[in-house]
């Protein structure tokens, strides 16, 4: 059973541009063969069943946990009384090969860190966990590499050769 890498996507402050530069990547790397999961966090509570549905009154009946499959689609709900710890969540997968973890900023994995100009150049990845910048400005005081926050295929390449262990020579999509 191979264990996925793990790549964490933080930034210091909210709308800074995280989900977009995940939806530009995912893509990219998926088209280069990858089996690609994303996990969200999440600070506040959230709903993905609607009322009245029957997912809904079966995880509202009592059920701990409830699974909705479709033809094309699988949720769980789960109830927690906690967060749930990243692996507990990642340790249940072993046919992906990267996990993208947006805003889980106290895992010890690998972080590229999201910075905008406009709303702060302060990073606040440790350096043991940084692996790279993806900003809007290159005028940043880093020993890691920085990567235009739009230039994704650059920054798959680099994924790929860091955590995917697969060397890639000019790869354009």
């Amino acid at each position: 059973m191979k264990k996925a890498s793990i790549l964490s996507i933080i930034s210091r402050e909210s709308n800074t541009g995280k989900t977009t530069f995940i939806q530009g990547i995912v893509p990219k790397l998926t088209r280069r063969g990858y089996k690609i999961m994303t996990l969200k966090y999440s600070c506040y509570d959230f709903n993905i069943d609607y009322k009245n549905t029957d997912s809904y009154k079966h995880f509202n009946s009592g059920a701990v946990r409830t699974v909705l499959v479709g033809p094309q689609k699988c949720a769980v709900i789960e109830q927690t009384n906690r967060h749930k710890e990243i692996y507990e969540i990642v340790n249940s997968y072993n046919d992906i090969d990267l996990i993208i973890a947006e805003g889980f900023r106290n895992i010890n994995e690998p972080t590229i860190e999201i910075i905008r100009e406009s709303i702060t150049k302060k990073i606040i990845t440790s350096r043991k966990n940084l692996i790279a910048i993806a900003a809007d400005t290159d005028d940043l005081k880093t020993t890691a590499p920085i990567y235009n926050l739009n230039d994704y295929c650059r920054i798959c390449d680099f994924i790929e050769n860091t955590l995917l262990n697969r060397k890639v020579l000019n790869i354009t999509g």
